[in-house]
């Protein structure tokens, strides 16, 4: 099911209004009675994003974020570990 947003804007009182609808039909049929109301109002109906999927991807990216820095790491560790003059040596900070 597609979300929508009504955003209806009077230009004489230069206010805007939004509304989450429960679906793109459904706010079509409000903008239809909106308009025979006053034929000055202007409405629009803008498809909402289903805010699971937004999480979902912003996750994914931060958590892609923290493995690079995981992995990175790791290299350093093995870089270190592979340039070490002796294993008796202590590790250099």
């Amino acid at each position: 099911m597609i979300k929508a947003l009504l955003i209806v804007s009077a230009l004489a009182g230069g206010g805007e209004y939004r509304t989450e609808m429960p679906s793109m039909k459904a706010c079509l049929d409000a903008r239809i009675a909106i308009t025979k109301q006053d034929k000055t109002i202007k409405t629009l109906c803008v498809p909402k994003g289903d805010e699971t999927t937004k999480m979902k991807e912003f996750f994914g990216i931060f958590m892609g974020m923290v493995d690079q820095i995981i992995e990175r790491q790791e290299l350093e560790r093995l870089h270190i570990e592979a340039n070490r003059q002796c294993s008796d040596c202590p590790e250099s900070e």
